[in-house]
């Protein structure tokens, strides 16, 4: 090819010019739309996670800080500077496996543990954990499905303890403590009377508030600083406390 094709040849291909490199009107209306399809999707996946954490939120939160439980917790601060409620707590302890936990209190210095039944149903390796830190395991030693009662031995020595009243030392209207670990707290105190319609081959029924984890808690007597009964449920129907009397929880009472 002569000199002179060649220059014929590359009169037809002109240099591209900076225009052509330069984003024209559909790539922009390209680019935009590929920018609204990303912002929807960051959108769809934020609003996924606020529902997400929404019920979330929902499920967990009121079990941790059930806004009906505020003012007992209030009450709860108050009476744990009593010097006598300082030292029924410390024989106040926690039953738990790695699964559930409840309450229950310490009536020997070498380890014999009050609670219900029902607590401690299903639930191994049994440990009993005081308020000191102090843990160890348990045993069921007796169990009385009638009456939703247990008793677990702990070997220990010089263990804080709390006592039992005797038989018929209680009487309607009395004043009395619950101390337990309800609503995912530990070591609540609250105070109430004995109802009208408590009976001691019945149940006690208690103006104090119970809530779930209350079960195994003792009941108090304001007067005597003695157990006079374990609680066990609550009323479904009205802002009652249910619990076994002492009568009955000396009955079952091992080695009495």
């Amino acid at each position: 090819m002569s000199r002179q094709d060649r220059n014929e040849n590359e009169e037809h291909f002109d240099e591209p010019s900076l225009e052509d490199f330069l984003p024209n009107e559909e790539d922009k209306i390209v680019k935009d739309r590929q920018m609204k399809h990303q912002s929807l999707i960051r959108k769809f996946i934020a609003a996924i996670l606020v529902i997400v954490l929404f019920i979330s939120l929902n499920q967990v939160w009121p079990r941790v800080i059930n806004f009906s439980s505020i003012k007992f917790l209030q009450k709860s601060s108050e009476l744990s500077k009593q010097d006598d409620i300082k030292e029924y707590k410390e024989a106040v302890v926690t039953i738990q496996d790695q699964y559930t936990k409840g309450t229950g209190f310490n009536i020997s210095e070498t380890g014999l543990i009050v609670t219900n039944k029902h607590v401690v149903d299903d639930m191994h390796p049994i440990t009993v954990m005081f308020p000191n830190g102090e843990w160890m395991a348990a045993e069921i030693i007796s169990a009385e499905t009638d009456l939703d009662l247990a008793f677990l031995k702990i070997k220990g020595e010089k263990l804080p303890h709390i006592s039992l009243s005797e038989p018929d030392e209680w009487l309607v209207q009395d004043h009395i403590y619950v101390i337990g670990n309800p609503l995912f707290h530990n070591q609540i105190v609250n105070e109430g009377n004995i109802l009208q319609g408590s009976d001691k081959n019945g149940v006690l029924r208690l103006s104090a508030p119970i809530y779930k984890g209350n079960s195994g808690s003792p009941v108090i007597s304001s007067e005597s600083g003695k157990v006079i009964g374990v609680v066990y449920a609550k009323s479904m129907t009205e802002d009652v406390g249910y619990a076994i009397p002492i009568e009955q929880v000396l009955e079952k009472l091992p080695n009495k």
